[in-house]
């Protein structure tokens, strides 16, 4: 049996789907459309790190002003994406 691989997503596929609620998104709904989309053991990497769950992508987002957390909801943040692949 082949051994299973893991999905690798840049995280600016992330910023691109919270863009699209400038309203916020639940961190569940959020969970809920990257497991539909990309499957529940994706990981994903940016421009320094890699392996990350969504979690810890969330939490790096969030520092580097990418996304903003209130209520349990998530926000574009006021950073905007880097400039390449």
């Amino acid at each position: 049996m082949p051994p299973m691989t893991t999905n690798q997503i840049h995280g600016h596929e992330i910023m691109e789907l919270v863009g699209k609620y400038p309203e916020g998104i639940s961190i569940a709904t959020l969970s809920d459309i990257v497991a539909h989309e990309f499957g529940t053991d994706t990981r994903f990497f940016t421009c320094s790190a890699a392996g990350m769950t969504l979690q810890e992508l969330l939490t790096i987002l969030v520092e580097r002003d990418k996304f903003q957390l209130r209520d349990n909801l998530v926000f574009p943040g006021n950073s905007p994406a880097c400039n390449h692949d």
